[in-house]
């Protein structure tokens, strides 16, 4: 089951990222087999036509974050759709039989379709989120209150996880962290996790395969989704019914008009205590820092415990 369009929130999703310039340098070697630029079919193209797609596709940078070219991230991250709209766009120029400097104009008008989109300027500013009947680790009345706006295809989503349990590990009585749905429409299969694991929430095992997704999102597709709710023990009758109704839809589409109503423009976007993170320094002490702020800020009855920094995990 394929879930319907979010609307038009979500289809503007895609320019409103917090998205480098598309002349990123390239942080490997160039491509030079075509064979890894996935999903791309070469079929009936000259030897002189992939040699100027592959150029292109060395030169250009794809502007999803990912600080790689178009066919590094094509060729490392299949899950990238920004990529393969870039790699299409070349291949689909050459086939039309234009010259390397038109189709090279062609890919830079594209990516300038996909506008960069800057933090908003709220600094010190509170927003009240929602969070009632959203999925959360920690105590439920934690003094620290961490809402976490994120994406299972998305891979800094993923990255952020470990530093996440971290933090929990570390303030086992003072944080709550929220999970907040917010699948981007550039990430094929973010919104099918989105709605699954919303199924698992409703049988108590929404955790499980949140850690599951994330453990695997590089290879999230429908038939993963589905091996992967019955590894974490959910009932599969009561998981396809709840797929199917629709209702959980209306779940994630609650979870992203919440967040833009908090002017959340990418993922992840997290807040705490309703004050979006805006450091760039996503590390656990980068967190640490802030939530000891926060809970200096208190009274002085409620003053921090000591922290003990916990060892840094590779995964989950």
């Amino acid at each position: 089951m394929r879930p319907k369009p979010f609307g038009t929130f979500a289809a503007a999703l895609a320019v409103l990222l917090l998205l480098p310039s598309a002349s990123v340098a390239q942080t490997q070697g160039p491509v030079t087999d075509v064979s890894r630029i996935k999903e791309i079919d070469w079929t009936g193209m000259s030897d002189a036509q992939k040699k100027t797609a592959l150029k292109l596709m060395n030169a250009n940078g794809c502007n999803c974050r990912c600080k790689m070219t178009v066919a590094a991230c094509r060729a490392s991250d299949e899950t990238c759709r920004r990529s393969l709209i870039f790699a299409r766009t070349i291949i689909d120029a050459l086939r039309e039989g234009k010259p390397e400097p038109e189709v090279a104009k062609i890919l830079k008008a594209k990516t300038e379709e996909f506008v960069e989109a800057k933090l908003p300027d709220d600094a010190g500013m509170t927003y009240t989120i929602d969070v009632a009947n959203d999925p959360f680790r920690g105590p439920k009345d934690a003094r620290i209150e961490i809402v976490e706006f994120s994406d299972f295809q998305c891979p800094f989503c993923r990255e952020l996880q470990p530093v996440l349990d971290q933090v929990l590990k570390a303030f086992p009585k003072d944080v709550k962290l929220v999970y907040k749905q917010f699948p981007l429409n550039i990430h094929q299969y973010a919104r099918q996790a989105a709605v699954a694991s919303m199924a698992a929430h409703a049988q108590g095992k929404f955790w499980l395969l949140h850690d599951k997704l994330f453990q695997n999102s590089s290879a999230i597709t429908d038939e993963n989704i589905k091996r992967w709710a019955r590894d974490v023990g959910l009932n599969m009758t009561e998981f396809e019914k709840a797929m199917q109704s629709g209702s959980l839809e209306t779940q994630i589409k609650k979870d992203m008009d919440d967040g833009a109503k908090a002017r959340v423009l990418g993922t992840p976007t997290l807040f705490i205590d309703g004050k979006r993170y805006q450091s760039p320094d996503r590390s656990f002490e980068g967190f640490k820092k802030v939530i000891l702020e926060e809970l200096a800020a208190g009274s002085p009855a409620a003053r921090p415990r000591q922290v003990t920094t916990p060892a840094k995990t590779s995964g989950r």
